[in-house]
């Protein structure tokens, strides 16, 4: 399959994940994608119900309510850039961020995938949620303010679609936030395929910051801010990936902190005793080396995820966005 980002069909295997899977590099652009890239009719069973949890709500409730902090420093952060307008969260999920902007005066839209992922800021929220591509969705041209694509883009097939979207309903003046995990971090070269965010086939690409950059240049953004500094991704990254380097089942400490409704099997600790009680004690060490690495990372500018604030010029080249 050609490139995403510009069509070559020259690619180099990077990494073989096993179960049938690799990532695969372009050689002429550098984007990494999953090799093979499923279609829509077959990745779906890997977003079954439990991918979402009840009420889209995956975790124990103490960390739910961090979720909201992490959101609400999302929204200085875009008001740093737009004080107020129209904004479009892509991936909007249960609707906090948007819930949270709509409170502080921003005229609110969502874009997700499928009833499912849309249904609690539709319906519980009251917010306008546009399902299915964004790509495909109906803002008319230079309509919005910013457009939030946090995780997102990552699991997009097609993510130059996704941007060259954004680049057509954005103002001119306006921003777009984009994040996503970092395959030139530390975290990954370090953990390889046992990277807590590769999370393979679901992510059909893998960013490296200079090719995410160069794909926002090529849409006509100019990129202002980028921050490796992630309290919500970056520690936690660091954790789990060492823990699955320990040999310690799969993302087993994640598996844990979810609730009831968003795991695919029973309870972790009644299903693995002995590897979460093992895993237990090796935790406060490999937390205090992962807080060490994060702040690490973060001077280098390599942090395990990065999110880029890219401003639409007021005066735009004739060929912006149509790349």
């Amino acid at each position: 399959m050609s490139c995403a980002a510009c069509g070559s069909a020259d690619r180099v295997i990077r990494l073989d994940l096993g179960d049938g899977f690799q990532l695969a590099e372009c050689t002429r652009c550098g984007l990494v994608s999953t090799s093979p890239a499923l279609p829509g009719s077959e990745i779906g069973r890997y977003y079954p119900e439990s991918y979402y949890g009840e009420k889209n709500r995956r975790f124990h409730p103490v960390l739910e309510s961090l979720i909201r902090v992490f959101r609400s420093r999302r929204c200085r952060a875009i008001e740093a850039f737009v004080p107020k307008g129209r904004i479009i969260d892509v991936g909007c999920g249960r609707g906090v961020l948007l819930g949270l902007m709509r409170d502080r005066g921003w005229e609110t839209h969502g874009v997700e995938v499928s009833e499912t992922a849309a249904h609690h800021a539709r319906e519980i929220l009251g917010l306008s949620v546009w399902v299915g591509e964004f790509a495909d969705s109906p803002h008319p041209p230079a309509s919005v303010d910013a457009v939030v694509i946090w995780h997102v883009l990552e699991h997009l097939l097609d993510p130059v679609a996704a941007l060259a979207k954004a680049a057509e309903v954005i103002r001119p003046g306006g921003v777009l936030v984009v994040a996503v995990p970092n395959f030139e971090s530390w975290q990954a070269g370090f953990s390889g395929r046992h990277w807590f965010h590769l999370d393979v086939p679901r992510h059909y690409h893998h960013f490296r910051t200079p090719v995410l950059r160069r794909l926002l240049e090529e849409h006509g953004f100019s990129v202002e801010t980028v921050r490796h500094f992630s309290l919500e991704q970056n520690p936690y990254g660091w954790i789990q990936s060492l823990l699955n380097r320990l040999g310690f089942r799969f993302n087993l400490l994640y598996d844990i902190l979810k609730n009831e409704t968003a795991r695919s099997e029973p309870h972790p600790i009644r299903a693995h005793p002995l590897q979460a009680a093992l895993m237990f004690v090796a935790l406060p060490a490999v937390a205090a080396v992962s807080g060490l690495l994060f702040l690490l990372e973060v001077a280098a500018r390599r942090g395990g995820t990065v999110e880029f604030y890219a401003r639409r010029p007021r005066s735009l080249p004739a060929d912006a966005g149509k790349k």
